[in-house]
């Protein structure tokens, strides 16, 4: 399953990046989002969200790139940006329960050092895999594959920021 984790450099282009990094200055964070468990019921580690759902930016033109760069066609269910700062960390979830799900994973971060730690985590058959945050940077993988966002360091005094389309299969 390893080999459905695929990874994407220099994602967009210069000006959508741009286009991104100034969406993500709005104030429009809300802090309280976090993943649910298989078996819990609520949330455990909780951090930063904005919602990019009602934003066409996000919902068609971006989702159009993702779709003719995976060469497949898909349901949008959901679309927002997590934030973490130093002590907030996700926990191991799944974003789907079978096989049709999708996730595009997109790293929005301007710039990033390996110090500041904040990697994705895939626990794949009990081998962990990392990915680094890599700035306009994406990873595509299946929904079902347990992930989670790693901490980051007390050196990082920003917030890490990804965006998750999380997709079905048409």
């Amino acid at each position: 399953m390893t080999s459905d984790i695929i990874k994407y450099d220099n994602f967009l282009k210069l000006e959508d990046f741009k286009k991104i990094q100034d969406k993500l200055a709005e104030p429009n964070w809300y802090y309280g989002h976090g993943s649910y468990r298989p078996g819990q019921s609520g949330r455990k580690n909780v951090f930063w969200c904005m919602s990019l759902q009602k934003d066409d930016y996000f919902t068609n033109y971006l989702l159009n790139i993702i779709e003719e760069t995976t060469q497949k066609e898909y349901i949008l269910h959901d679309v927002y940006a997590n934030g973490h700062t130093f002590g907030t960390m996700g926990d191991f979830h799944v974003d789907w329960n079978d096989n049709t799900g999708r996730t595009f994973l997109y790293y929005a971060n301007a710039n990033w050092k390996p110090e500041w730690c904040g990697k994705t985590m895939f626990n794949v058959n009990g081998n962990i895999q990392y990915f680094d945050p890599k700035p306009n940077s994406a990873l595509f993988f299946p929904g079902c594959i347990p992930h989670c966002a790693e901490a980051t360091s007390k050196l990082f005094t920003d917030l890490r920021v990804t965006i998750a389309w999380k997709l079905q299969l048409k």
